[in-house]
């Protein structure tokens, strides 16, 4: 019984439109208590760390000129579980704060110098390497390209996740849409 239908509802001996009535507001009661039950299944599943905990971090600003082996480091946070990750701004580095499984990305748009033929950079997780991404350049083409790359990987509480770049004098577009770096914890690590 809709709203608009208790106008219809005159007479309060009208047995079939009480008992109407009392069916809308059984609904109204039902949809209630699942939206709280609901509300909190996720409080308890985020509490438990059952949920995937996020970040995700965008370039801000324009182009940078990137040194051998240069850690990218002008992110700017757009979200971020600070329970799981924390963001050292200085060197660019992400670290986990959790052990778990973690999916990470990252994209960078590189503009090619110096004539190279091609650009490449790295995810590295401890200064390792765990990514990489490499793209070339056509003869005569444009002297831009964006390079995407993710997996899956591992991780231990205090490890720490950048983006590296591998060759030298290349400049970056760190525009928030071309070059962005992140990671979603997916859960617990498997047992062995």
């Amino acid at each position: 019984m809709a709203p608009q239908d208790l106008q219809d509802l005159q007479d309060p001996r009208d047995l079939q439109g009480f008992q109407g009535f009392l069916e809308f507001q059984e609904q109204l009661l039902w949809a209630h208590l699942a939206l709280q039950v609901l509300l909190v299944l996720k409080d308890l599943l985020a509490s438990k760390g059952l949920l995937p905990a996020v970040v995700h971090l965008q370039g801000q600003g324009s182009a940078i000129q990137v040194k051998n082996g240069g850690v990218l480091n002008d992110w700017s946070r757009i979200t971020m579980n600070p329970k799981v990750f924390k963001l050292h701004p200085r060197s660019g580095e992400l670290e986990v704060l959790v052990d778990g499984t973690y999916f990470i990305y990252s994209q960078v748009e590189v503009y090619y110098i110096n004539f190279t033929d091609f650009a490449s950079y790295e995810v590295v997780v401890d200064e390792k390497p765990f990514l990489q991404c490499t793209r070339s350049i056509e003869t005569g083409k444009t002297n831009y390209n964006t390079c995407y790359t993710a997996g899956v990987c591992l991780l231990k509480a205090r490890q720490k996740i950048a983006v590296k770049m591998v060759h030298a004098d290349i400049s970056i577009n760190m525009s928030k849409h071309t070059t962005f770096f992140g990671a979603i914890r997916l859960g617990e690590a498997p047992a062995s």
